[in-house]
């Protein structure tokens, strides 16, 4: 099963994976953990660690697969010569800009 969550949270996807076929309270139970935890992770007051997150998947019968994958590289030829037309500052500002509007980007995907 696909359980690809594009925009969706963590905690959305744990409650539509959990669904009615499973409380609150028995995923707890399974996962070692409290009642009050599972419902805030779900409401998102919570973002799980990693390692939390496949613990909770796996009490739910799925595994948590990450993948990291590399950025495309960009072929416009256009922005080449912007850059390259960039101090050696301006380009390492550019790049750091780049980094963190995708950091924020991957935040609002998972949090």
């Amino acid at each position: 099963m696909d359980t690809t969550f594009g925009m969706e949270s963590f905690g959305e996807l744990l409650r539509r994976l959990r669904g009615g076929r499973l409380s609150q309270a028995a995923l707890a139970l399974r996962a070692g953990t409290s009642q009050p935890y599972v419902s805030r992770v779900e409401a998102g007051e919570v973002i799980p660690t990693l390692g939390q997150a496949e613990h909770l998947m796996h009490c739910l019968g799925y595994q948590l697969q990450v993948r990291v994958e590399p950025l495309p590289r960009r072929s416009d030829r256009g922005a080449l010569a912007d850059q390259l037309l960039m101090s050696p500052q301006e380009r390492m500002q550019s790049a750091a800009a780049l980094h963190n509007a995708m950091s924020e980007m991957k935040a609002g995907v998972s949090g």
